[in-house]
């Protein structure tokens, strides 16, 4: 009899021991935040772009919580449908109310979710209940037509090359234009070669010391007598 209650007794602590071990694994691989201390906010969207209840919440890069319900309702002061998350977040996440919230994807194919970016300290701390708008992101359809809005503004652009590379006036023009910079290139050259050997009046204005001895005396006599400046010799009458 007693051999049969220890049996018993140690089939038990196993059960509970493996109870136990299953509800680890299943709070931790569903991610069941219920049992978690946090609040909810109200996340507003024009465009949800396939997010799905359950989806991770992210807080500057850090998973804090989950997507718990998405509902359609119709707002009357922007007398239009919106899409409402109610995102639930863990209690040590400081959401102020100038924060942004955007819906992102893992990769280019992976899972959606809604990534918070935090916002300043000035601002005020959003509390349990509060609404935070946030930035619609761009659908598919929308991102192909301006995708192909901008290829066709690329194609026009390199018709329009073709068409002016293929007028004949046009490369003329341009060739026109190449040898005219040669011709005011070489002439450059020249003329800086020279005024460094001394030649013509700018070379002798360069290499020529006497202008500048010239130019300090003028400099200095108008400084000792400005009123030269201003006089002006009587012109001379001839008796007719």
């Amino acid at each position: 009899m007693f051999i049969k209650s220890s049996f018993e007794l140690k089939v038990g602590i196993f059960i509970f021991i493996g109870i136990v071990i299953l509800s680890v694994i299943i709070f931790s691989v569903g991610n069941f935040y219920s049992v978690k201390r946090g609040y909810s906010l109200n996340i507003v969207f024009n465009f949800a772009n396939g997010i799905n209840v359950g989806a991770p919440v992210r807080y500057a890069g850090v998973e804090v919580g989950e997507v718990q319900n998405i509902e359609v309702y119709f707002d009357e002061k922007e007398n239009k449908p919106l899409v409402r998350l109610l995102a639930w977040v863990a209690r040590d996440t400081w959401i102020n109310e100038d924060a942004k919230a955007a819906i992102n994807t893992l990769g280019l194919l992976g899972e959606k979710y809604l990534e918070i970016v935090p916002g300043t300290r000035e601002a005020r701390l959003l509390k349990k209940g509060d609404t935070l708008r946030g930035q619609d992101p761009v659908s598919t359809e929308e991102l192909a037509r301006e995708t192909k809005a901008i290829f066709a503004k690329i194609e026009k652009a390199i018709e329009s090359m073709d068409s002016l590379l293929g007028d004949e006036e046009f490369r003329l023009s341009i060739k026109n234009t190449a040898a005219n910079l040669e011709s005011l290139s070489k002439g450059m050259v020249d003329f800086m070669a020279q005024a460094k050997d001394g030649d013509g009046t700018m070379g002798r204005f360069m290499s020529d010391a006497r202008l500048y001895e010239h130019i300090d005396e003028l400099v200095l006599d108008i400084k000792a007598h400005p009123w030269k400046l201003l006089y002006r010799p009587k012109e001379s009458r001839v008796k007719k």
